[in-house]
């Protein structure tokens, strides 16, 4: 029985450890299994390639003073599906300040709670688009 018990502990231990290569990292303040995470860089080679929908969760002064280009400001917390767009499996992206800011991905949560399929979370936030040197609006 111990043997047993002892082989069980060390497949659940293996399976624990086991490679992630190819699993997006998790999104803080984000369901792990269905938000996506896009890259400012992956985020900037779409604009003007497909229909998205960028949501910048950050207050307003910060969004005045800097957005990705085309972001709409949305605060997390008072997402309704008013809010977003009706097509469901339209690409939604949200983010925040920056990856310590939970709000773009608790953005997103509330986005696939509501039914949308196709969501992604730039963890990076708008200081990363910035440190990558990609531009900003306004």
């Amino acid at each position: 029985m111990r043997a047993t018990s002892l082989a069980l502990l060390l497949s659940l231990a293996s399976l624990a450890h086991a490679d992630r290569s190819g699993v997006p990292d998790p999104v803080p303040g984000a369901s792990q299994s269905t938000v996506k995470e896009i890259t400012p860089q992956q985020l900037a080679a779409l604009l003007g390639t497909t229909t998205l929908f960028i949501f910048d969760c950050n207050e307003e002064d910060m969004y005045a003073e800097a957005h990705v280009p085309g972001a709409k400001l949305i605060i997390y917390d008072q997402i309704t599906a008013e809010k977003l767009p009706a097509d469901m499996n339209a690409p939604l992206v949200f983010y925040c300040y920056s990856p310590e800011c939970p709000a773009g991905g608790t953005a997103a949560s509330t986005a696939l709670a509501l039914g949308h399929t196709d969501v992604y979370c730039m963890s990076a936030g708008i200081t990363g688009w910035q440190d990558a040197g990609l531009k900003t609006e306004p």
